[in-house]
């Protein structure tokens, strides 16, 4: 091999010329490039740039094509013959050796993931192989993307749950910082996994289960935490209780609710529990649902008889339909929605584009498929907020739920 491995001119265009051969491998020509002999000024750099094509003409990785007439004396273009050759002329292995490299390192982390992350890591390959960045990563970054890698897997498993950025990161990779390392990748790519691609980074941490520490669960209804000396929570008390996620082992039913009901926003919460008075269990979710109160809603569930009726209220627009589809997928029942419809939203919402994004919700076996259509491919589509409505009482308000079986 030429040792070619003082980086000048003629080494950078030759660089250049096998990423561009790489980046289109099927191309129906060969990769080719003309020298810009004006980064060339002096004699010494031309003469040096001419012997370095020389030896990779010899080499067989290039062809050099020759000026005419009065250009006989410059190099008109230079093309590539053989891209594997001019990897091993340039000293480095080809983009799609470095890629499959790489992967061979990735799979048994990828092994124990989810199918999804094998799929990713197939995706990165091939982006690779053309000598591609892949979420900001390359195929020289191997450590880097192991780690990203790692903290996918163990996501995949559910394993970022009920705990804040750091300590997963240490207890995933052993390194408290390599989750921020990847942060940004990794929401990019989860958010895509869940099918609300863009997703701000909070709703896609909050989706995981991810938590800077957990957060306490406002509600009013008849339950309580008990404690060694007593009651230590009673959800009846005015306006409204608060449970921390670690108090649920000590969670207790005091009678049965008239009704389950979980809110979106806080001022919606804030009306409901002290306007009406029927006996419910109300939850607030605080948007995306934290850990603590899918946990806590998760053991109500499971609890209370399936007779009681479930409900949630949120906005009507595309954050509205994604938090209750989340409830839906992770929850023990589903819930019905309770003033999320279509002619409300209608009367009193406020004009608003389609969002193609809803389209997975309106093709599942959602509650609220309908209304995902509708904000996703409608005519006159229109937002409501939630705060726009009066409360209402819940056990009162029950609607048809698509998929009851699943009860």
């Amino acid at each position: 091999m030429t040792d070619i491995r003082t980086t000048d001119a003629g080494v950078e265009f030759l660089d250049r010329l096998l990423e561009r051969s790489e980046r289109n491998p099927d191309r129906s020509r060969p990769a080719s490039a003309a020298p810009e002999y004006d980064r060339l000024s002096t004699a010494q750099q031309v003469s040096r740039f001419h012997a370095l094509m020389a030896a990779a003409e010899r080499f067989g990785a290039v062809e050099v094509q020759w000026g005419k007439r009065d250009r006989s004396h410059l190099i008109e273009r230079v093309r590539v013959r053989d891209a594997e050759l001019l990897a091993r002329h340039l000293g480095r292995p080809t983009a799609p050796a470095m890629a499959q490299r790489v992967r061979a390192e990735l799979l048994p982390v990828t092994a124990t993931a989810e199918p999804w992350v094998a799929v990713l890591l197939d995706e990165m390959t091939a982006r690779w192989a053309r000598g591609e960045a892949a979420y900001r990563l390359t195929a020289d970054q191997a450590d880097a993307a192991k780690e990203f890698f790692t903290l996918l897997a163990s996501i995949s498993r559910g394993e970022a749950r009920g705990l804040d950025a750091r300590t997963f990161s240490s207890k995933a990779t052993d390194d408290t910082k390599a989750f921020d390392r990847h942060g940004s990748r990794l929401a990019a790519v989860i958010a895509v996994q869940i099918g609300q691609p863009g997703a701000a980074a909070d709703v896609v941490w909050t989706h995981i289960g991810l938590e800077r520490f957990g957060h306490p669960v406002h509600l009013k209804g008849p339950i309580s935490v008990e404690g060694a000396g007593g009651r230590l929570v009673d959800g009846r008390a005015k306006p409204f209780a608060s449970i921390h996620p670690e108090m649920l082992s000590q969670l207790r039913i005091l009678e049965q609710p008239t009704a389950i009901l979980t809110i979106e926003n806080y001022a919606s919460f804030n009306r409901q529990v002290r306007e009406i008075e029927d006996g419910s269990l109300v939850v607030y979710t605080g948007g995306f649902p934290a850990a603590g109160v899918i946990e806590l809603l998760s053991k109500v569930l499971t609890i209370v008889p399936a007779e009681v009726p479930f409900l949630h209220w949120g906005d009507v627009d595309v954050g509205g339909v994604r938090i209750f589809r989340y409830l839906e997928e992770n929850l023990p029942r589903r819930p019905r929605p309770h003033l999320m419809t279509r002619e409300l939203a209608l009367k009193s919402g406020q004009p608003a584009d389609v969002d193609p994004s809803l389209a997975s919700i309106a093709k599942s076996d959602s509650a609220v498929r309908d209304l995902a259509e509708w904000l996703a491919f409608g005519s006159d589509v229109r937002h409501l907020e939630q705060e726009a409505l009066d409360p209402a009482t819940p056990s009162l308000a029950v609607g048809p739920l698509i998929g009851a079986d699943s009860w």
